[in-house]
């Protein structure tokens, strides 16, 4: 690799191929082959080929390889000619393993891997392959329905982070990296911070396996059509009147499932129109007079080329009762999953929902049909078809019988039934492979019915594996007293065990097992509150796999069903107060431990206060103004954070309701990570004139927190990177990575994603404002003292990932240009009118959190930061993954070192201070030393951890 020192701490890799500009590093020499042995410089001369981008694409010395810009990259493009670009502020992926089980539109079953052949054009680079096409839809939940959503892209890369097996109570398994997004309840959460008991939302439906086939689109949507009007619907000549001779198609049942059936109708080209109406009912059967009232909504299809072609599919015309029809060749043909289709929409309209004939004991699924004397055997044979199609799926009947209905104007008629067996494992193959269609009320109890079934299933196998037990023992010569201690507990009695000890056990679920009907009641509210079923997390396995994993890009929803499970900006600020170490020493201990209690930490962490929509709003449009307003900040705050603590053009209506959803509960959170709160000794000053004038001084106890827009602002660039990935296409911007996708700063695209980011920076900027607020209250609560005696003044707050329009002088000419630091820290210089007036005669306070148990620094930005487009480092930089972080050190070996010096660690998960050990980052010293070098920011202050805070 050609490169060579251009000036003090500052090398220059030249342009090559379709680099535009050259790329330049900040460093120290011995620090080169650590930038230079991954991807970074690749990354960064890939941003160097970008469009409009000006003088050269910079990294820090913090620098390593991230999603498309290196961490640690900076780059700045003409405000007019320019792009922006998610990917220059911050992102990642979460992946599935290829075998996975997707859940398609249509109700069949598609291995994660076989999705890629649908897909075309891959771009390549390194580990990741995108593929930027609107795919096949799938299964996905929208609010509390599950509704089909197109895939919008596909992409893979080889595993690196940690992976994950979590195993449900009833079975549910999935694979995945730890990171990726899970339902729990109403939220998504990261696999790594799931625990047992956890609920996931679920769903029990399987189908059965998708084999690609010609027009299946259009194939699919007939055999429902037809299925559903064989059961609820009719097709008719017109006898009399202006229509004579016409035919109209019409269906009934509840609306919301009738609108289901439009949809379909609407996808084959055909208008429909539903109306609802009451009827009083008066019905004379075998078991006398039945008066009711309904409300009934109906159908129509006016439609002649519909009414045909549904005739040429199969379906009758006229009475169903009086004329022969069968179940059509072409449906006996098709592969499985057409075949499902045409039988869930059937049983969707005639099958019995599923009933319980004891308190646990399902009754038998019954599918009937009334037919007239003459038409009896042709009803037969249409049972019979049916029969034989439920074979397909090992799907067992009991039996075919006949009863004598009350007769019509065309004769006797009779009811012809077709009976499923009950046995549960065949009901579960009817439950969950075939289901219901159009039928959201059968489809819920479908799933409520088979999550019962698993249950009892679980119960009856620890019965079992108790008798097993039991046996071991008894033939060890253990007495029953010894045996019933060694096993009893709340769900294994002394009587059973007695009875198993004898040899005299019934393998059936327990007498006081929940009895359907209650579950049912239970289970109707857990769908009715979350969308799903919920299936508690009984197991969680780390794995060991290097193959490829997968995601995908879902429009609109960002969530798929996988096995069944529904899977889918940051800155720092520093305080000074009044105490020395010594006076704070004797309370370290308890302050640390407030400190963790009273500010919530650790990924998918909920905050003290809940939001609505429109104060959260209010948070992201107005920024620290807001948390002022409130009482959570004091009014000089605001005079200490970059940009006043908001980013103006925010508009709240760019944000997703996804990501809305995320960023609620979480305003006020602390989060995972590299994320931390420290209680720091200033134990060094290296400038004291400029450490006098921001007011910080040697022995003075501070408080650093590191924290950003949490799952808010991750979203925002989830939802926009879908964009992005479109847009350059749309503008045809050649891309060096997919990861770069980006869009022309005067674009739309460009224009909203500027607002939504807008958004999360000043999310960001509260959440860390409502952190310091709780800071000082715990602070008062410990020290029991005013906070004006203890000070914890705000000495700076900036932004690490953002993209800002700023004004530099480039070959003699001053221009305006949009500059995107990615883990990089803005470096104003002394005289810049965008530092607090406390600071304009000396230079921005610059903040460079170190790693956990190292040291952290506060600089200064210095004349020489005009080169590098005003930005300095925002950290030590991470040398290697947290998989091999967790695989290199001991957490306890950490831990017991920590405490050794004297310091005070509280974190959410022990493996934390293995992913955060000082040995999986850089070393700061270096880090800021290369800086200073480079003339961008001078080291003013060192300071160490005393009490840390990790989520």
């Amino acid at each position: 690799m050609t490169y060579q020192e251009i000036s003090p701490g500052m090398y220059e890799v030249p342009k090559t191929g379709a680099m535009n500009v050259p790329v330049r590093l900040v460093a120290q020499a011995h620090m080169l082959d650590s930038i230079l042995s991954d991807r970074t410089l690749q990354q960064a001369k890939n941003v160097a080929a970008l469009p409009g981008i000006l003088d050269a694409a910079y990294v820090m010395p913090d620098g390593h390889e991230g999603y498309g810009f290196p961490i640690g990259g900076v780059a700045a493009f003409d405000a007019e000619s320019g792009i922006v670009s998610p990917g220059g502020l911050g992102y990642d992926l979460n992946c599935i393993l290829p075998s996975s089980n997707i859940l398609t539109e249509f109700g069949s079953v598609k291995k994660m891997l076989d999705f890629e052949k649908e897909f075309e054009n891959f771009q390549k680079h390194g580990n990741y392959q995108v593929s930027l096409q609107v795919g096949a839809n799938v299964l996905s939940l929208n609010g509390k329905q599950l509704e089909s959503r197109a895939l919008l892209a596909f992409m893979k890369k080889k595993a690196d982070k940690r992976m994950l097996k979590l195993t449900t109570k009833t079975g549910h398994t999935i694979t995945c990296s730890e990171d990726h997004p899970i339902k729990v309840g109403l939220e998504f959460k990261p696999a790594g911070i799931i625990r047992q008991g956890d609920p996931l939302s679920v769903t029990y439906f399987e189908g059965t396996t998708h084999i690609r086939i010609e027009n299946e689109e259009q194939m699919a949507s007939w055999a429902k059509i037809l299925g559903f009007f064989t059961g609820d619907g009719s097709l008719s000549e017109c006898k009399k009147g202006r229509k004579k001779g016409k035919y109209q198609a019409s269906a009934c049942g509840k609306k919301e499932d009738l609108e289901r059936v439009k949809k379909d109708l609407d996808r084959l080209g055909f208008k429909s129109s539903i109306s609802e109406r009451t009827r009083n009912h008066v019905i004379q059967s075998r078991y006398g007079e039945k008066k009711f009232q309904s409300t009934t909504a109906e159908l129509h299809i006016n439609s002649q080329t519909f009414c045909e072609k549904l005739q040429e599919k199969g379906m009758p015309i006229g009475r169903k009762t009086f004329c022969e029809f069968s179940v059509p060749g072409w449906i006996k043909q098709a592969p499985l999953w057409i075949q499902r289709l045409y039988l869930a929409s059937l049983f969707g309209a005639e099958l019995t929902t599923p009933y319980t004939i004891t308190k646990t004991g399902f009754g038998s699924p019954v599918f009937a049909q009334n037919k007239n004397d003459m038409f009896k055997i042709s009803g037969r044979a249409f049972m019979i078809d049916v029969m034989k199609l439920l074979e397909n799926f090992a799907v067992q009947t009991a039996k075919i019988s006949e009863r004598f209905e009350d007769p019509n104007q065309k004769g006797n008629v009779i009811r012809l039934r077709l009976q499923i067996s009950s046995q549960e494992d065949n009901l579960l193959r009817l439950w969950r492979n075939i289901g219901f269609e159009y039928n959201a009320k059968r489809s819920e109890l479908a799933e409520i019915a088979s999550q019962y079934i698993l249950l009892k299933k679980k119960a009856n196998g620890q019965r079992i594996a108790t008798d097993t037990l039991v046996k071991e023992y008894k033939a060890k010569g253990l007495t029953l007293k010894e045996v019933q201690k060694l096993l009893c507990n709340d769900e294994c009695s002394e009587r059973f065990v007695e009875r198993c000890f004898y040899g005299n056990s019934a393998f059936r679920i327990p007498l006081d097992f929940i009895s359907f009907k209650q579950f049912k009641e239970e289970k109707l509210k857990e769908i009715g509150q979350w969308g799903t079923l919920q299936d508690a997390v009984e197991k969680i396995e780390e794995t060991d796999y290097d193959g490829w994993v997968y995601d995908f890009t879902v429009a609109e929803t960002h969530n798929f069903i996988a096995n069944g499970i529904v899977v889918s900006n940051c800155g720092v600020r520093l305080l000074r107060t009044n105490y020395s170490e010594n006076e704070i020493r004797p309370h370290l201990q308890r302050l640390t431990d407030a400190l963790f209690k009273n500010i919530p930490s650790g990924v998918g962490s909920k905050a003290q206060i809940k939001f609505t929509p429109s104060e959260l709003e209010n948070v992201v449009t107005q920024g620290l103004d807001w948390a002022i307003e409130k009482g959570y900040g004091r009014k000089q705050d605001r005079d200490h954070c970059e940009e006043n603590g908001c980013f103006k053009g925010a508009d709240y209506s760019k944000v997703s309701d996804l990501a809305k959803k995320r960023g609620s509960p979480q305003v006020g959170t602390l989060g995972s990570g590299n994320h931390f709160l420290e209680v720091q000794k200033v134990e060094k000053i290296y400038d004291p004139a400029i450490a006098k004038a921001f007011g910080v001084f040697e022995g003075q106890i501070t408080v650093m927190i590191h924290s950003g827009s949490r799952g808010f602002g991750h979203q925002i660039c989830d939802d926009n990177l879908r964009v992005m990935l479109r847009a350059a296409e749309k503008y045809g911007i050649a891309l060096a990575d997919p990861e770069l996708c980006c869009a022309p700063l005067d674009s739309k695209e460009a224009e909203d994603y500027l607002k939504a980011m807008s958004c999360a920076v000043n999310y960001a900027f509260c959440n860390r404002q409502l952190m310091t607020h709780w800071v000082r209250e715990t602070f008062g609560q410990v020290f029991r003292k005013p906070q004006e005696e203890m000070g914890l003044e705000l000495v700076y707050d900036v932004c690490h990932n953002v993209g800002k329009t700023e004004e530099y002088e480039i070959e003699g000419k001053t221009r305006k240009v949009f500059v995107h630091r990615k883990g990089a820290t803005r470096a104003f210089w002394a005289g810049h009118p965008q530092i607090p007036q406390a600071y304009r005669s000396v230079g921005q306070p610059v903040i460079i959190p170190g790693s956990m148990n190292t040291s952290s620094y506060l600089l200064c930005g210095m004349p020489g930061a005009k080169k590098t487009f005003g930005s300095s480092c925002h950290g030590a930089g991470r040398r290697m993954s947290r998989h091999q972080a967790i695989r290199e050190f001991d957490s306890r070996k950490i831990e017991a070192e920590m405490i050794q010096k004297g310091q005070v660690i509280r974190a959410t998960q022990p493996r934390l201070l293995s992913e955060e050990a000082g040995g999986a980052y850089k070393n700061v010293d270096d880090v800021v030393g290369a800086v200073e070098k480079a003339g961008i920011s001078k080291i003013v202050a060192k300071m160490i951890p005393l009490g840390v805070v990790k989520g």
